[in-house]
C-alpha cells in the first residue's frame, strides 16, 4: 500500500482549517461564534452544538500541537510570527500595534502555530524517515 506524499498542499489545507478553526471562534469582524452567542436570540441547542464543535477541535488542535512540538517548539514558532509582524510593519509602514490589527495578528500566529503542529510530524518524517507514535496509557 502507497503512501499519499505530503506536499505543499498538505500543509495549505491544514493552514487553512486552522484559519478557518480560529476566526470562527472569534474575529473582530463582528460574524464569529462568540458574537452569535452574544446576540441572544434563540437557537440555543444549535449554538450549543456549534460550541461544543469548536471546543472539541480547538482542544484537540491544541493537543497535538503541544505534544508534537513541545515548548521549545511552539515558542520558536511564536518568536517566527512575532519576528513577522515586526518585518511586515516594518516593509509596509502600517501599525500592528492597533486594537483590531493586534487581535488579528495573535489571531494568525494561533493558526500559524497550529498549522505548525499539524504539518510538523509529516515534514519531519518526509525529510528524515522518522515516524512520530504516542502511546495510549
Amino acid at each position: 500500500m502507497s503512501v499519499p506524499r505530503f506536499d505543499w498542499r498538505g500543509v495549505l489545507a491544514r493552514g487553512l482549517f486552522c484559519l478557518f478553526v480560529v476566526f470562527a471562534l472569534y474575529n473582530p469582524s463582528g460574524y464569529s461564534y462568540l458574537h452569535w452567542l452574544a446576540q441572544g436570540s434563540g437557537w440555543f441547542w444549535l449554538k450549543l452544538a456549534v460550541g461544543t464543535l469548536l471546543a472539541v477541535v480547538l482542544l484537540m488542535l491544541w493537543r497535538t500541537t503541544s505534544g508534537v512540538l513541545k515548548r521549545p517548539g511552539i515558542v520558536l514558532v511564536g518568536l517566527f510570527c512575532l519576528g513577522a509582524g515586526m518585518s511586515w510593519s516594518h516593509v509596509t509602514g502600517l501599525p500592528v500595534l492597533g486594537a483590531d490589527s493586534l487581535l488579528v495578528w495573535a489571531l494568525l500566529s494561533l493558526a500559524v502555530l497550529f498549522t505548525a503542529g499539524l504539518s510538523y510530524s509529516h515534514l519531519d518524517h518526509r525529510l528524515g524517515g522518522i515516524t512520530h507514535t504516542e502511546e495510549i496509557k
